[in-house]
Parts: C-alpha cells; sequence; structure tokens
C-alpha cells in the first residue's frame, strides 16, 4: 500500500538573487536551475526516493520542453506510478520562476496553474493508497478528491487548510500548516488556539510548523505535543512543507507513532531546506532516519 499525491506538478525555475529587486534597485541573479516542482511532485518525489510506492495525478502538463523534461526526471524512479499524468500539446505546462534570497527564503512568480485542465480523482484510482496527499493550491476539484477519498476510508492529509468553516477540513485526517501562512492570513493570531480551533472541525490531527521553531501537534485525541526541528542553516526553504509531508506519510506508513512520524517529517524537512529546488535530490532514507531518531516529542500541558 502507499500514497496518492494529488494536486500540482510542473517545473521550478529557481533563480539565486542577492536580494529581492525593487522599482529602483535592480538584482542581478548569481545562479538559475531548473527542478521538479507542484507540492504533489515534490511530496511523490520524497516518498519515491524512499521506495514508497507512490501515485501522482493533478493538473495536466503539455508536451512542452517543460513539460518532457519534468516526465524524465519523475520517471528516474521506478516507485512512482505516473499511469495517471496526462501530458497533451494543447496545455503549457504549469511552472514558477522562484527567487530565493541568501537567507533561504523564496518569491514565487506562478504561471500556468490555474488554466491547465485537471485530472479528476477517482474511487478506482485511489484502490491500493492508504493516504491521500493533497494540496489546496485549485479550485473544487481538490475538495471532490478529499470527498472521494474520505468515502473510501481512505485518509487524507491537507497542506494549509487554515480556514475553519473550510468545506475540505471536515474530510481531512490530517492537516499540515505553516504558521508563517497563518498569520499572514490572520496577523496577531495565536497559532496554538487557531489550531485548537481547526482540530475542533476536523477531529484530526493538526500539525502547524514554524520554521526553526518548535511544531506544535494536536493528535485526534485533543492531546497537545511539539517537536523541536533540527537547527541547520537554510539553502533553499522552496518545497520544505512537502518534504515534512512525505517524512511524516512515510513514517505512518510503518506503523510508527504519530510523535516519531512527526520527527521523521521534520528531518525531511531540515533536509530539504539545506538543498537546491524542493525534490531534484532527495535524501536517502538511512540518513534522514538517522536524524529522525536523534528528535523527540515533548507533551504540552
Amino acid at each position: 500500500m502507499g500514497v496518492f499525491c494529488y494536486g500540482e506538478l510542473g517545473v521550478d525555475n529557481l533563480i539565486r538573487v542577492p536580494h529581492l529587486p525593487s522599482p529602483e534597485v535592480a538584482s542581478f541573479p548569481t545562479s538559475e536551475t531548473y527542478h521538479v516542482g507542484g507540492a504533489a511532485a515534490n511530496t511523490a518525489v520524497w516518498l519515491a526516493r524512499w521506495s514508497t510506492p507512490v501515485t501522482l495525478a493533478g493538473n495536466h502538463i503539455g508536451l512542452d520542453p517543460y513539460g518532457e523534461n519534468l516526465h524524465l526526471w519523475l520517471e528516474v524512479y521506478p516507485a512512482l506510478n505516473l499511469e495517471y499524468v496526462e501530458q497533451s500539446g494543447a496545455v503549457i505546462t504549469p511552472f514558477c520562476r522562484v527567487m530565493v534570497t541568501p537567507d533561504g527564503e523564496r518569491s514565487f512568480l506562478i504561471f500556468g496553474y490555474p488554466e491547465a485542465p485537471k485530472t479528476r480523482l477517482t474511487k478506482t484510482m485511489l484502490a491500493s493508497s492508504d493516504f491521500l496527499a493533497l494540496d489546496l493550491y485549485g479550485g473544487d476539484e481538490r475538495l471532490d478528491a478529499a470527498r472521494v477519498a474520505y468515502e473510501a476510508g481512505i485518509a487524507t492529509v491537507v497542506g494549509d487548510v487554515v480556514l475553519a468553516d473550510h468545506d475540505i477540513l471536515p474530510l481531512t485526517s490530517i492537516a499540515t500548516n505553516s504558521a508563517a501562512y497563518i498569520r499572514q492570513v490572520f496577523p496577531g493570531v495565536d497559532i496554538r488556539r487557531h489550531a485548537l480551533e481547526l482540530q475542533s472541525v476536523s477531529g484530526g490531527v493538526i500539525v502547524t510548523t514554524d520554521g526553526s521553531h518548535p511544531i506544535h501537534v494536536i493528535n485526534s485525541d485533543s492531546q497537545e505535543f511539539t517537536v523541536v526541528p533540527p537547527r541547520v542553516v537554510p539553502l533553499d526553504a522552496t518545497g520544505a512543507g512537502d518534504a515534512f509531508r512525505a517524512g511524516l506519510m512515510y513514517g505512518l506508513l510503518q506503523s510508527w507513532s504519530l510523535e516519531r512520524s512527526v520527527c521523521m517529517g521534520a528531518a525531511a524537512g531540515a533536509f530539504g531546506v539545506q538543498q537546491e529546488g524542493a525534490a531534484s535530490k532527495p535524501t536517502r532514507l538511512e540518513e534522514v532516519l538517522v536524524l529522525a531518531d536523534s528528535l523527540g516529542a515533548e507533551p504540552m500541558k
């Protein structure tokens, strides 16, 4: 059994800059590289690198150079099932221009994702999956996908579902949210209270990552714990949450405790931010396991 990753797949064009440009001040890039992109594709590649059976689908990609290169990059992984990745000459492959500053932070220019046709998820497609990993960077097809998984009894792991009245929240088994994103949506919010509100609606697990600060987790019994992530010097934070989701689901697929699985997610995320590109060179499983086993969870009172 394995994971079905549904959502964004495209190409990331990483442009390293000494600072972001402004209307009066130009920025001169120091490098430009191309990588697998999109939340679904990034998570799928990390899992496939660890020989976890994973299936990928979402937006269609083109037969243009970006689409051809993306397909070549993905088919390197024997554990990654691409049968539902639809490719057509009528589609322009979605891509992002990602400006990365020396602190590892990134700013995005996004092209083509909203316009690209989406593959509709069916119960048959999920037949060999334990989890559906889902991003919300789309339309009604995301909600439809969550509903299909929920009705089939398959756990859903949804990224950045931060609105308590979002229709997908009651269908969400595990929400993996970014505190930085929550603060942008709700300035001045109390992150812990916000997570408790979400959990009261979903009845599932709420995980809130916060950069180098402790990861806050509420389990399905409303018990809370934290995990302190490893201290690292970030090179590129693109896709850190996607790597975290991969590590979390890998642990749960091994029947590990939620605490140990979150540590696995934290370790994967830490390795992810130390490399260029979200999923171009996922770290070997053995290295991630060593780092994960050095971490621990602390209950909250």
